[in-house]
């Protein structure tokens, strides 16, 4: 039997032991045919040398904006692949009950690539978030006439093979916990988990964190606000800890002043890292600061995060979040959704959205994206390009 493609002489990543070994792997039909140390005989229509290279199930980036032309700020989602390394991109509360049957219709069902959506528990999602130069942007919560929990658990009922989550935005300025309520009332009739977005007070997180649930998630975790994770000693909030240890997740969620190096690096010193790595990229942050959650890694490793967290944070954790364990595996007879990286050993200088700089010595690039047993066409991360973000 001819392969449709062999990827040979890789170090195929297992995340859940977030450990290595030396595979070859057959590709047919879409689907990974055979593992084995070494190959031998096998011939395909394609054949990867992936020598020095890592072999991983294909990347998961848990937060991003792809509502293309209707959420005003998202971006199509073929503009990160195959740069990006991901085969599944989950949509961050972009859209609501209100009008996520248009969001299934014209963007999610029409990739091959996994694109999925945690639901905003306002009917019609982030749309009015406009930023428009001279006219204002409306909060989603604002007329809680728009947060409707039945509607939002019927919506998940008609959909839950897109369907992942629920999602509630924690805005500087929300005057009540009524959305984060009702979020979670969604998130326990429907099973699923609620990712609550984190700004500056008010809100107090001390009046919604005793409300989540052990698998909710945390994102914008690093935001340098009074209030956040850190307190005025520099210290990891008592609040994180506590609500960390209940099993709520923490989500890094870079966009741009969401996030803080100075936070990022006195919270890696207390060994407070994201459970899940991932860009909340949109068309206002996709250059220079996000690009793709391969450039965001970075980032979290020029911090300290060793090379196998930082992949398992691209793989298993998001995929256990959203109960789909099998987006992270690769095995005979399963899917092939596979990213193939390497490790450039080099110096990088990032840059955080208030200019302030921390160097790494090394950083990913994707070499090739195999979707669907395909490998996906298109331009990927020169060795030569030098992040300057």
């Amino acid at each position: 039997m001819t392969q449709d493609l062999l990827i040979k002489n890789g170090k195929l990543f297992n995340p859940p032991q977030k450990d290595f070994k030396k595979a070859d792997l057959a590709i047919s039909g879409g689907k990974v045919s055979k593992i084995a140390p070494a190959l031998e005989g096998e011939r395909a229509k394609e054949t990867l040398d992936a020598s020095g290279l890592i072999v991983t199930p294909g990347l998961i980036d848990f937060h991003v904006h792809i509502f293309h032309l209707v959420h005003r700020i998202s971006i199509h989602p073929h503009e990160l692949v195959p740069r990006a390394g991901t085969t599944t991109m989950v949509d961050g509360g972009s859209s609501g009950a209100g009008n996520f049957e248009a969001f299934r219709e014209f963007i999610l069902s029409k990739s091959d690539l996994n694109l999925l959506a945690f639901l905003n528990i306002s009917l019609f999602g982030q749309i009015f978030e406009l930023q428009i130069p001279g006219v204002p942007s409306m909060n989603e919560y604002e007329d809680l006439r728009l947060v409707n929990v039945n509607e939002a658990v019927k919506c998940v009922e008609r959909n839950r093979d897109l369907i992942v989550g629920i999602k509630v935005r924690a805005f500087h300025g929300l005057t009540n916990v009524t959305p984060i309520c009702a979020a979670v009332e969604a998130g326990e009739e429907t099973g699923l988990p609620v990712m609550v977005h984190t700004a500056p007070p008010p809100l107090s997180v001390s009046q919604y964190f005793p409300i989540l649930r052990p698998g909710d998630i945390l994102t914008h975790i690093y935001h340098p606000s009074p209030g956040g994770l850190l307190d005025r000693h520099g210290k990891v909030r008592a609040e994180y800890s506590e609500v960390r240890e209940r099993g709520v997740l923490m989500e890094l969620g870079l966009d741009r002043w969401h996030t803080d190096f100075e936070v990022l690096k006195r919270a890696a010193g207390q060994g407070f890292w994201p459970d899940i790595i991932s860009t909340d990229v949109t068309r206002f942050n996709v250059e220079p600061l996000v690009r793709d959650v391969l450039f965001t890694a970075g980032k979290i490793m020029a911090a300290g995060m060793p090379l196998t967290e930082a992949l398992a944070a691209m793989t298993i954790n998001p995929a256990r979040a959203m109960r789909r364990p099998e987006l992270a595996e690769l095995k005979e007879g399963g899917p092939a959704n596979i990213t193939v990286l390497e490790v450039l050993k080099e110096e990088v200088a990032f840059v955080d959205f208030f200019n302030q700089s921390m160097k790494g010595k090394e950083r990913l690039v994707c070499r090739w994206l195999i979707n669907k047993g395909k490998v996906v066409k298109g331009k990927t991360a020169p060795p030569e390009a030098s992040p300057s973000a």
